[in-house]
């Protein structure tokens, strides 16, 4: 079926802008505020690129720096995200060699509309425009114009606090004027938005204050949904699986059901049915015993968390199906109690595929199931009328043709999500990744 949905680019930055809860606050913070200011240089210098470029080249300049910190040191990554808002002192940490600016270069390669030029100053990021050996003055500006703003952000998120005070404002003025590795026209137009009472107000706030009339296809926007799951699910490593194979599960089931573009939107829904759990306390993700009731009651917020992230981004369709995935057929689901008469296809296969992906992982209070243990839970809740007999069936036929002949793992998370083998993206992070466990 040819669905032709196009979504709105808005979607997505909300969306991001959503994600600054706990471990991610500095840094979504951070990245919105990198794109405001580089935002704002890009329209002052007139440098001839579309301004959602330079918007998105700062809100993703970053990207790879949580990625890097979660892989290689799991524990350090969640404590100093969690209560050291100075960004610089955390790259310091995790990031001497300044890799996270070629991991990032790799994520914005892919996030539409962001142009490859646009894409190519994330790598750029920072350094001083005398290093930076390209042609294209674009990419040369807009670099700078980046690293300019981060200085901005980093020390604004250094000082951490709600208040400009003079001493923080005379440091940043101070440090732009004295770095000679700014263009004197970039540092001209720095300092101006310094000087600008309004223009600074709002490029500090935690609002992403952004607009654009861009409508991305379903194909586009698939890698948007995409990296904000990564993101999501390096927050946790007992479930840094679970999105990923939650959704190729889903995919694939209505792939074979409906169609490819139905199963598109299959994908999206599925790579942000989780969203709401960043909100969601470690302690509880991380227990190794069973929850107990006003645990289990915590843990059950994460699909309302889930529907109203999506909502407010504009995505309620994609909220419906997401914001499902704990709804039983039989209405002895949550959040709503929904009964079969009442769910479309997209929400009963969900509901099949969050729990086989969640039976055969590892859990802090369980080890993982077989894949055939997995099937036979799943069948005995068909037969007392949980769970979709249909979808359940296509399940069985996917994992008969061999669909886990080859681990789904976080391995081939990454894989789809940069798109390149998992010994290229070792080499990107500096050393061979242990993403195994």
């Amino acid at each position: 079926m040819n669905l032709n949905i196009l979504i709105p680019l808005t979607s997505f930055v909300k969306l991001f802008s959503k994600m600054n809860h706990v471990e991610y606050r500095n840094f979504v913070r951070h990245s919105l505020q990198v794109a405001k200011i580089t935002h704002k240089l890009s329209k002052m210098l007139n440098l001839q690129i579309d301004s959602e470029c330079a918007y998105l080249a700062g809100m993703l300049h970053d990207m790879g720096l949580v990625m890097k910190a979660s892989i290689e040191n799991y524990d350090l990554f969640v404590d100093m995200f969690r209560r050291v808002p100075d960004l610089e002192k955390i790259v310091l940490t995790f990031d001497k060699g300044d890799d996270h600016s070629v991991i990032s270069y790799a994520i914005g390669s892919m996030v539409k509309p962001l142009c490859p030029n646009c894409a190519k100053s994330i790598f750029y990021h920072h350094r001083p425009y005398q290093n930076i050996p390209e042609s294209d003055q674009k990419i040369v500006y807009l670099a700078n114009s980046l690293k300019v703003a981060d200085l901005i952000s980093l020390m604004a998120l250094k000082n951490n606090t709600e208040e400009l005070t003079v001493d923080l404002y005379n440091e940043m003025v101070h440090t732009v004027t004295k770095d000679v590795g700014i263009l004197e026209e970039v540092k001209k137009a720095a300092l101006a938005i310094l000087i600008d009472y309004k223009i600074i107000c709002e490029v500090l706030d935690e609002q992403n204050r952004f607009s654009s009339d861009i409508k991305l296809s379903l194909e586009d926007f698939e890698e948007g949904a995409r990296l904000l799951a990564t993101l999501l699910d390096l927050r946790s490593p007992y479930t840094r699986n679970h999105t990923f194979v939650t959704a190729k599960l889903s995919e694939q089931i209505i792939l074979e059901l409906l169609g490819k573009e139905d199963s598109r939107v299959m994908n999206i829904a599925a790579l942000l049915h989780d969203i709401g759990k960043l909100k969601t306390p470690l302690s509880i993700l991380h227990k190794r015993e069973r929850l107990d009731q006003n645990e289990f009651m915590i843990m059950k917020r994460h699909v309302v968390d889930t529907y109203k992230m999506l909502e407010e981004a504009d995505l309620v369709h994609i909220a419906k199906v997401s914001a499902s995935h704990h709804e039983r057929l039989d209405g002895s689901g949550y959040p709503t109690g929904l009964k079969s008469e009442q769910m479309t296809i997209f929400q009963r296969t969900i509901q099949v595929a969050d729990v086989f992906s969640a039976l055969i992982e590892h859990r802090p209070y369980r080890e993982r199931m077989s894949v055939t243990e997995a099937l036979q839970v799943i069948e005995n809740e068909v037969n007392q009328g949980k769970f979709d007999p249909t979808v359940y069936n296509k399940l069985k036929e996917l994992v008969k043709n061999g669909l886990f002949d080859k681990d789904l793992i976080f391995r081939n998370a990454l894989e789809h999500l940069f798109k390149t083998s998992y010994s290229e993206i070792g080499e990107m992070f500096g050393k061979f990744l242990n993403t195994e466990g």
